[in-house]
């Protein structure tokens, strides 16, 4: 195994947790050394998890490449526990750092519990109290708070509730989320040549940037959102929609049905991160039910309509940037409505916002990391 004898485990299994991590293994190699730190990957997701680490000129110094056709959350957390487990026999670091909420973060991180492994958990305290919204991520999160020894919070309201729960103050540091820190990283390089072409098809100045992949907003919820947009679109000859489909194609049918027949709604490839964040900054507002491109978008000061039941970044409701839309079409167009109507007033002038992070959380995070030394 190439991470035998390294200290410190940067775990990632998905797109966003490349995107959240890749600052803090930066930060982690500065202040102790390749030789002492490993990025592993449990390959939940294939494609997209390359695809980012490309991006961002890395490689995993192992992947376990757990990935399967058609698999189920019970078979990947399985798989994870076992082949994490596993290899802490083989080489147990003292840290693992993993990153929000997903099921490599979760299985990884109890790996880590039953093997004496201490636990970094970068992005924690963001909570939703509604375990099937978001669903699997808001019971991950809660089972990797259980465990963790470290815990990273991007905001003062994360800090409370993992009060709250009854996690020690001293545990407990507010380092922003590495999450900005990537931001802030790719609007440095220059859009690709590729993105320019996608956004030279756009037929109108203003632009509207979709993101839909949730599991929960399958079916019925995805097609009456949709529907709103198709109305919302049709009732502003102005505007135009770029949607970079998610792999797991989950509202291929939706925007078939409802969008496929504008010519004002477009469908396109997964885009790398940074055409993401570059595309991102030309839109005038978003309509999502991404965690991370809420983040992004209210950093980058423009309304964002959140497709979800709930979500646990209310910091972007509370500071007036974002509106908890729900699935159903009424909600969403007045959600619509009011993002539109605030991009107008704002006229194109975008300010960065540190909401979730100053853009600089992972040397923080990197500091809270102690080799030989107990927390």
């Amino acid at each position: 195994m190439s991470c035998l004898n390294k200290k410190i485990w940067i775990l990632v299994g998905t797109r966003p947790e490349v995107i959240k991590q890749v600052p803090v293994y930066e930060a982690c190699v500065r202040r102790f050394g390749l030789e002492n730190v490993a990025f592993v990957g449990t390959g939940q997701h294939r494609e997209l998890l390359v695809q980012a680490l490309d991006y961002f000129g890395h490689k995993l110094d192992e992947n376990f490449d757990l990935m399967t056709p058609t698999q189920t959350l019970p078979g990947i957390s399985a798989k994870v526990l076992e082949r994490v487990g596993k290899a802490f026999e083989q080489d147990k670091p003292e840290w693992i750092v993993v990153q929000g909420d997903t099921t490599s973060a979760a299985m990884a991180a109890w790996a880590a519990f039953q093997s004496g492994v201490k636990v970094l958990h970068n992005e924690a305290g963001l909570r939703s109290y509604d375990l099937q919204h978001p669903y699997p991520e808001e019971a991950n999160r809660r089972l990797i708070s259980v465990v963790a020894q470290v815990h990273c919070v991007p905001t003062a309201k994360a800090k409370q509730a993992l009060l709250s729960e009854g996690t020690r103050s001293d545990q407990i540091h507010i380092t922003g989320n590495p999450g900005i820190d990537a931001l802030r990283m790719a609007l440095e390089r220059k859009p690709s040549r590729e993105l320019e072409t996608l956004r030279a098809k756009v037929p109108t100045e203003r632009l509207v940037l979709m993101t839909a992949h949730r599991r929960e907003n399958r079916g019925d919820a995805v097609d009456q959102w949709f529907r709103g947009l198709r109305e919302f679109l049709d009732a502003r000859e102005d505007l135009s929609l770029i949607y970079p489909m998610h792999p797991n194609e989950m509202a291929r049918e939706a925007f078939k049905k409802h969008l496929e027949s504008s010519d004002r709604a477009i469908l396109a490839t997964p885009l790398p991160y940074g055409d993401t964040v570059h595309l991102l900054k030309s839109a005038s507002w978003v309509v999502t039910d991404s965690g991370g491109i809420q983040e992004e978008a209210t950093t980058l000061g423009m309304p964002v309509v959140v497709c979800r039941k709930t979500t646990e970044r209310m910091e972007a409701v509370e500071s007036g940037w974002s509106r908890l839309a729900g699935t159903e079409t009424s909600g969403i167009m007045d959600a619509m409505a009011w993002a539109d109507q605030r991009a107008r007033e704002l006229g194109g002038k975008k300010s960065w916002l540190p909401i979730f992070g100053d853009g600089h959380a992972a040397d923080r995070i990197a500091a809270l990391v102690s080799i030989n030394s107990s927390v």
